[in-house]
């Protein structure tokens, strides 16, 4: 609840136009029925444009307030995508999952604001004016109307409990099929070198079918419920017709009211045959939402404080071990480490011992399995996330290239200081990139990136993880000396296996 909150309260404004332009657009929806139906018993060119500007008002309002809901939709799946990247890495939510949540569980919201909200909006504005006009028109209908409301809802009701179960299970099959899409995605090369695409396939053609025939499932129990509510608001439009002409007949209403309350019935009924062609949308967006939740409930953010702590730190691993999920074996047993503050060490050892792994638990990545981290005498697991998180620049192996003007990939830290891009980008033989385009870089060069973003960052922390792997020996040099010159005043660690690092560390430390 306290998540619904926080969105409604962020979004008030947004809320508030969309139900304005609501209440002008049923407004006119009135007008133009009244104008209507006075250029029918009196036949004027006046009315007429007065009928089809009440109209086309009406078309106009309803599209500002599907742009209104459009950036309600955008800023809820901001929010919810935050929130998720907050907690990644405290939840042990597998890829499958992730993916799911991520893509389709966030889409499906954006299909309730676009296809769901407005006939919500619709039927909760429009429904009790159009009933004021109608019991104000003519009482015997208003009473019709709202005799025969209810049997929608109550019958979406009834739906909504069928369907339930099926929905998880479509969403069981799709999360299944994402999982076992990404499994065969990182294992590939191994499948084709031992012959066994075939049967990866297969097993993603089958999970597909699955998916396919769950959600056609859902589909179904659509399909009846669209029919059911069109059947129903038919049968109930009929019925206000037939009794108005009866009593046109017997001369118990006025022409004008009766052909009033007419075009007014549809009108009543709209967003719930709306409602009904769009519902298995809000189940699915009721799951997602729950998805949602759960996920965030399960995986609270680690709080904590932080004290003063003297920067740059005395990093101390005490005792540390750390097991991938789902493996067997640990990638680190017991590690006691000590990484003396404002100097460069280098972190050394065989291919597979750790390194990697250490540094993302040094950055705050991967929690330790067991064993804590210190800074000083501070644990780690005891300072407040962003505060932790603002104290150490990572650059891994192989950073990431986002699809952007090359100016935002290295300054995605918000750290924009023209004069040190200038110098670091001299420094390293990138002054000749175009940064206001998006471009391929090659690995050294994106090497290099990764090592401007952590040194713009500009924290007393910097941890490095193979930053001269397949560089020329001039250009490692450069590196080295760019590093040594920031190294004052930080605590500077460099997995690696270069002779000319480890020559250039102040210290050298090795894990087994």
């Amino acid at each position: 609840m306290s998540t619904i909150i926080e969105i409604f309260k962020s979004n008030k404004k947004i809320l508030v136009e969309v139900a304005l332009c609501k209440l002008v657009e049923g407004f006119f929806i009135l007008l133009g029925a009244a104008t209507l139906v006075k250029f029918i018993s009196e036949p004027s060119e006046k009315f007429l444009l007065a009928t089809f500007g009440f109209f086309a008002g009406r078309f106009f309002i309803a599209s500002r307030a599907d742009l209104f809901l459009a950036r309600l939709s955008m800023n809820v799946q901001t929010f919810f995508r935050k929130k998720i990247h907050a907690q990644i890495f405290e939840s042990e939510i597998t890829s499958g999952e992730l993916l799911t949540l991520i893509f389709d569980t966030v889409q499906a919201l954006e299909d309730f604001f676009m296809k769901v909200a407005p006939q919500i909006f619709s039927a909760i504005i429009f429904l009790p004016i159009f009933l004021i006009c109608a019991a104000f028109t003519d009482f015997l209908t208003s009473l019709i109307l709202i005799l025969t409301f209810p049997i929608a809802p109550l019958l979406l009701w009834l739906i909504g409990k069928a369907t339930a179960e099926k929905s998880a299970r479509a969403w069981a099959q799709l999360q299944k099929l994402n999982g076992d899409f990404k499994e065969l995605l990182s294992a590939i090369t191994t499948l084709k070198m031992f012959g066994r695409v075939e049967v990866g396939a297969e097993k993603i053609r089958a999970a597909s079918q699955k998916s396919s025939a769950a959600t056609l499932d859902v589909l179904k129990l659509a399909f009846v419920s669209s029919f059911a509510l069109e059947l129903i608001t038919t049968l109930s439009i009929a019925l206000v017709a037939v009794t108005l002409g009866l009593r046109l007949v017997a001369g118990v209403v006025e022409f004008q009211a009766a052909l009033f309350l007419l075009l007014l019935t549809p009108e009543f009924f709209l967003p719930i045959r709306k409602f009904g062609v769009a519902f298995h949308v809000m189940i699915s967006a009721r799951d997602s939402l729950e998805r949602l939740k759960k996920f965030l409930i399960e995986s609270p953010p680690i709080n904590g404080s932080i004290g003063k702590i003297l920067m740059p730190p005395n990093i101390f691993v005490d005792n540390v071990s750390f097991t991938y999920p789902k493996k067997l074996s640990p990638t680190l047993r017991g590690i006691n480490l000590k990484f003396q503050a404002g100097k460069i060490t280098a972190l050394i050892g065989e291919s597979g011992a750790g390194k990697s792994t250490l540094l993302k638990l040094l950055a705050g990545i991967l929690q330790p399995t067991a064993g804590e981290i210190f800074w000083n005498d501070l644990p780690t697991s005891k300072l407040e996330k962003n505060s932790r998180l603002s104290k150490i620049s990572y650059a891994p192996q192989a950073p990431h290239l986002f699809d952007a003007p090359l100016i935002k990939n290295f300054t995605m830290f918000d750290t924009l200081n023209d004069k040190y891009l200038k110098k670091f980008l001299a420094a390293l033989n990138l002054s000749t990139l175009d940064l206001n385009s998006a471009q391929k870089l090659s690995r050294g060069q994106l090497q290099r990136l990764g090592l401007i973003r952590a040194l713009l960052k500009d924290t007393p922390i910097i941890l490095l993880d193979e930053p001269t792997a397949g560089l020329d020996e001039l250009t490692e040099q450069k590196v080295l000396a760019l590093i040594k010159e920031i190294s004052p005043r930080r605590t500077i660690i460099i997995a690696t296996h270069r002779l000319p690092v480890i020559e250039a560390a102040d210290e050298i430390l090795k894990i087994n």
